[in-house]
C-alpha cells in the first residue's frame, strides 16, 4: 500500500508573478523612500511641540554637568 501522497502537478507562472526588472525595482524602492521620508517629516512636525521642552531640559542639565567638570579640572 502506498501512503506517499501524489505528485503535484507544477504551477505554470502568470503575468501577475512575473518577476519585476531593476528599473521597476528601482522606482517601487524611490517610491517607499519618499513615503518612508513623508512619513518620518509628519512624524517629526507630531513630535517637536512635546519634544522640545524635554530636550532643553536636557540641554540645560548638560550645560550645568559640564561647568562642574570645568571646575573640577581647575582644582
Amino acid at each position: 500500500m502506498n501512503t506517499l501522497p501524489s505528485k503535484r502537478k507544477p504551477v505554470e507562472p502568470t503575468d501577475a508573478e512575473a518577476t519585476p526588472t531593476w528599473r521597476e525595482l528601482a522606482e517601487r524602492f524611490r517610491d517607499v523612500m519618499k513615503d518612508f521620508l513623508r512619513e518620518g517629516k509628519e512624524l517629526e512636525r507630531e513630535l517637536e511641540p512635546k519634544l522640545l521642552p524635554a530636550l532643553k531640559r536636557m540641554r540645560a542639565e548638560i550645560e550645568r554637568l559640564i561647568a562642574k567638570l570645568e571646575e573640577r579640572a581647575k582644582k
